[in-house]
């Protein structure tokens, strides 16, 4: 469930702004052969931007066209409270897992963070991964309050977008009884020997991440700078490029994104 590739999932809309569950069941046959796990409304999916209602949509419909597939709900909500209740809901919906990042705000404490993250391992229902890093949250576990939130028995894993190789990789040599897991596509062949990979870049190129998981490619690096660069995947709206992609393909019936509808040209 929480190691290997985990695809962070775009969310497909229909042209009235509604989940397409035809979309989800369409991507979802082409990253099943190669992906370990599916990673719903985290920010690749916008989850930022949900409704409850479009949340719960998305979180359905991939449950329902998973296969075999562990689901892991992103939860991207501003307090332990709204969290809780997203988890609720996730375990009703059939979903293995939770992926949250600590409560919102620039004032959190280090002792906050902690407490969040031992509320949602005691009272959620669902095994935990903390997604590190400030881009939604604001604020982030340093390392010493990463290792103690891993002790927590219901925490299995950590997925580091924190931007710095150094810190993954010291993550990792701390063997901190979670899983350790990737959380940014050009930082992947820099981050140590760690469990699994959550990208954006698996919507586009499943097979790809696969590869470069299990160390199968003459030229990883290489091949991984040119997908990057082809799906705008460093960029801060990486997942319209995304979406562009896949709607292309005619995988996604539309290219539209919750926050304006559209993707520019």
């Amino acid at each position: 469930m929480n190691q290997g590739v985990i695809a962070a999932l775009v969310t497909p809309f229909s042209e009235t702004g509604e989940v397409s569950e035809s979309g989800v069941a369409r991507l979802l046959d082409t990253l099943r052969p190669h992906v370990d796990a599916l990673l719903p409304n985290l920010s690749t999916g916008e989850g930022r931007w949900l409704t409850d209602g479009q949340w719960e949509a998305m979180l359905r419909a991939t449950v329902k066209h998973a296969g075999e597939l562990p689901v892991l709900a992103g939860v991207l909500r501003p307090t332990t409270e709204q969290v809780l209740e997203r988890a609720r809901v996730a375990a009703d919906l059939g979903a293995h897992g939770l992926v949250a990042t600590s409560p919102y705000g620039a004032g959190v404490t280090q002792g906050e963070i902690y407490r969040h993250f031992a509320d949602l391992a005691e009272q959620s229902g669902l095994p935990v991964v903390v997604y590190h890093g400030t881009e939604v949250s604001g604020n982030a576990a340093d390392f010493d309050t990463l290792l103690r939130i891993c002790e927590l028995p219901s925490v299995v894993g950590v997925k580091d977008s924190s931007g710095s190789a150094d810190f993954t990789r010291r993550l990792v040599e701390a063997r901190p009884g979670a899983r350790v897991l990737a959380g940014l596509e050009h930082l992947l062949l820099e981050s140590g020997p760690v469990d699994g990979y959550v990208v954006a870049l698996a919507n586009v190129e499943p097979a790809l991440c696969a590869d470069l998981f299990a160390g199968r490619l003459t030229d990883p690096e290489g091949a991984l700078t040119e997908a990057c660069e082809r799906y705008g995947l460093e960029k801060d709206d990486w997942y319209r490029w995304v979406k562009t992609e896949l709607f292309r393909r005619g995988v996604l019936e539309t290219d539209r994104t919750v926050d304006t509808g559209e993707v520019p040209s």
